[in-house]
């Protein structure tokens, strides 16, 4: 029984046109396409953005360690006495760093408003 190759050509349906299979594979491919456009850009960017923004945040914290550390080392190296001399000046200038800051907050930042 010999096995008929098949018809290189689609045929035709009833009120369709010959070329209605490439036409439908071009339009699915151009909305899959503009779909694709519209996510994954804005989500390749966000994530690049939040990767890099943590990276920032862990390496400004550890500068600030490192800086506080060599700061500390660098100023027992020249104040007279032990270290503690160097701790209580450093507790110092961060105490009235923290005091400006809180003299310069909004008044009613920190109590409850009533809902």
């Amino acid at each position: 029984m010999p096995l008929n190759p098949p018809d290189p050509q689609p045929r035709a349906l009833p009120g369709l046109s010959e070329d209605w299979p490439r036409r439908v594979a071009d339009r699915i491919v151009g909305i899959v396409g503009r779909i694709r456009a519209a996510t994954d850009r804005p989500s390749a960017n966000l994530a690049r953005r939040l990767v890099y923004g943590l990276i920032m945040i862990v390496l400004a914290v550890l500068m600030l360690v490192l800086g506080v550390i060599g700061l500390v080392r660098l100023i027992d190296s020249y104040l007279p006495g032990d270290v503690w001399a160097t701790y209580v000046l450093l507790g110092g200038f961060f105490c009235g760093i923290g005091l400006l800051l809180w003299a310069k907050r909004p008044r009613r930042a920190a109590s409850r408003q009533a809902t």
